[in-house]
């Protein structure tokens, strides 16, 4: 038998068809889902939707209507890293921003996909939806890191306070108003978690903690523009509206002095579906550490898509004490033309 040669651009075209023909797909009422197995896509599918009711309840306090179509769900699964991405356009209908579509993917092992990065992209939907417009970085990430484990949730506490000991903050006043990734994109993630995290406490926990961070980001995103969420004013006025505090500088120094207390294992993401998995077990964080500078740097956005954190930085070191005190955050630098 003779077999025949192809040339390289066939044979990997030839191989991309393949795994396409082979991935299996399955349909829920706001899913599309394709998977590496018929099982697999039933059961990412239809945790999907058990995801989508769970989140909305407990942002929005009631389920969402259906969707008018179907959001596509990619599921890789792979060894190593997780991670995921949502993107999303917007539109209008009658005066009203809406979500015109949307498409989700994710890869990763399995178990840490269905048990942290499925929640947390699906949180992003939830929000999307509730507000018709893209939400402040911070928030769209930092509130869809509460729907993670309670390991994921931690990891995010103490990087935090890790970084900000580092002297790598953003100040509220800047990081509230970002409408893209900063370039050291962790601290977007650590710190916007932290921030969530304490302004939901702060308006009472559960439910109406979050309703309460959903009232507080109407007000303060009101005003922006394509460049910037909200206004100084705006978000000035959302702390005194809703927190009862003077000002994004008072809620900014109540939260840093929340922080110096050790960080507390946080309580588990509430009641499991029958079958979720467990949490994972817990790994390394790697952070750089080094001599905090004189103002905490906020170097020029970059674009990215909404996703999960980042699963590690580029090089590790010693690990700052994250029962350190914080120390107070300065006026950003920002860079110069």
């Amino acid at each position: 038998m003779t077999l025949r040669r192809l040339p390289l651009y066939a044979l990997v075209v030839a191989l991309a068809s393949a795994g396409r023909a082979s991935a299996a797909s399955y349909q829920t009422a706001n899913f599309s889902t394709t998977a590496p197995t018929d099982a697999l896509a039933r059961q990412f599918g239809d945790m999907a939707e058990h995801y989508r009711k769970e989140k909305a309840l407990q942002w929005l306090g009631q389920e969402m209507p259906n969707w008018s179509r179907r959001c596509p769900l990619e599921v890789k699964i792979t060894a190593g890293g997780a991670g995921g991405a949502t993107t999303f356009t917007f539109g209008g209908d009658g005066g009203r921003g809406v979500v015109t579509s949307q498409h989700m993917e994710i890869h990763g092992p399995a178990r840490q996909l269905l048990d942290s990065v499925l929640p947390h992209e699906i949180t992003h939907t939830v929000l999307a939806h509730h507000f018709g417009r893209p939400v402040p970085r911070w928030a769209d990430e930092g509130g869809s890191v509460l729907s993670e484990n309670d390991e994921e949730r931690y990891n995010h506490d103490v990087r935090c306070r890790e970084l900000l000991n580092a002297g790598r903050g953003i100040r509220l006043s800047v990081l509230f108003r970002m409408a893209e990734y900063p370039r050291d994109m962790i601290v977007l993630y650590a710190q916007g978690y932290s921030v969530s995290a304490y302004l939901v406490d702060r308006g009472g926990s559960g439910v109406g903690g979050r309703q309460r961070l959903l009232q507080f980001l109407a007000i303060g995103m009101q005003g922006g523009d394509t460049r910037n969420h909200g206004t100084p004013d705006s978000w000035n006025q959302a702390a005194r509206q809703v927190y009862g505090v003077n000002g994004l500088d008072a809620l900014e120094q109540q939260w840093l002095d929340a922080l110096k207390n050790p960080p507390a294992r946080v309580a588990a993401r509430g009641d499991r579906a029958p079958g979720t998995p467990t949490a994972r077990q817990p790994e390394a964080v790697a952070v750089r550490s080094s001599a905090p500078p004189v103002v905490p740097l906020l170097e020029p956005p970059v674009r990215a898509a909404r996703g999960t954190a980042p699963e590690r930085e580029p090089a590790a070191a010693p690990r700052v004490n994250p029962e350190r005190p914080v120390p107070v955050l300065l006026p950003p630098e920002f860079p110069r033309n």
